[in-house]
């Protein structure tokens, strides 16, 4: 419902874009794309400003942090406002169900809250969508957060190691494959008579 609404109106908003995806088998080629992920944070189409509980809490890019299964009401209106020096072409007011109070950090501040990293570089993946230098504008629902994972990941011959940090939404995709039981190897397989393996 979330997507719907915030799509259509962004179709007022900028217009519709047509994107043809191409079909794959196993005899497709070879293809290479070159994706900028933090685009997807700084559109060059005009934001619309959210409301959730009538809180400003940012641009259209905090949709995606949001446990839309906790939304009660969406309310729009087109009406151009400014904030902190940024101007928004129109409103989105989010109501969540009254049994549930989300709580905005930015990603800084969450970092600040649960862990402790020395001073490399630092990367942020929200599910699979990479976060440019917003770190201190981009604010996510803490309770929305399932977990969060640190990697040192070496950038260089040089040893230039950058932390990545990816935090894992509480959507139920994710949920169910935090739950999945992986079993590695095929070594403790045993057959069983004609009935496959345990």
């Amino acid at each position: 419902m979330l997507f719907l609404t915030f799509n259509s109106f962004c179709q007022e908003l900028s217009g519709v874009i047509s994107i043809n995806k191409p079909n794959y088998s196993e005899n497709s080629e070879l293809k290479v794309f070159y994706s900028d992920k933090s685009s997807e944070f700084h559109s060059d189409q005009n934001p619309a400003g959210i409301f959730v509980n009538d809180k400003f809490v940012g641009s259209q890019e905090v949709l995606n942090f949001i446990n839309q299964d906790k939304i009660e009401t969406i309310n729009i209106e087109k009406e151009n406002f400014e904030m902190n020096g940024t101007e928004y072409y129109g409103k989105i007011y989010i109501k969540m169900k009254s049994d549930y109070n989300p709580k905005f950090l930015t990603l800084k501040k969450l970092s600040e809250k649960y862990l402790m990293l020395n001073e490399i570089p630092i990367i942020y993946q929200i599910d699979e969508k990479v976060v440019g230098n917003s770190s201190n504008q981009i604010l996510l629902d803490e309770n929305f957060i399932l977990k969060i994972v640190v990697e040192k990941i070496n950038t260089s011959e040089n040893n230039t190691e950058i932390n990545l940090i990816r935090l894992i939404t509480k959507t139920p995709e994710n949920i169910k494959k935090a739950n999945e039981i992986r079993i590695k190897g095929i070594d403790n397989i045993k057959p069983v008579a004609n009935n496959g393996y345990k």
